[in-house]
């Protein structure tokens, strides 16, 4: 039996990179790299600040109600007993 031959060969899959313009794609994925990391350390300075400034409302909020709560306890205690 004969072997089939493929009427059309595939064609060469195009590379990324040619090899005369590698170095131009290297610098350009190290900027977007860099770019990228530049926006995640800003996020993050962001994120922390935000955050702390949630963190402060928070603990003066629970201060607040604690501190209502145990004038709330001294009064009631005050009444019965007094």
């Amino acid at each position: 039996m004969k072997k089939k031959i493929p009427e059309s060969m595939p064609e060469e899959k195009q590379i990324y990179a040619e090899s005369h313009n590698m170095e131009a794609h290297i610098i350009a994925d190290m900027l977007r790299i860099e770019s990228i990391t530049t926006e995640i350390r800003e996020f993050k300075e962001d994120t922390k600040h935000r955050l702390n400034k949630l963190e402060n409302w928070l603990v003066a909020i629970v201060g607040t109600s604690f501190t209502t709560l145990v004038a709330l306890v001294i009064g009631l205690l005050v009444n019965f007993l007094g």
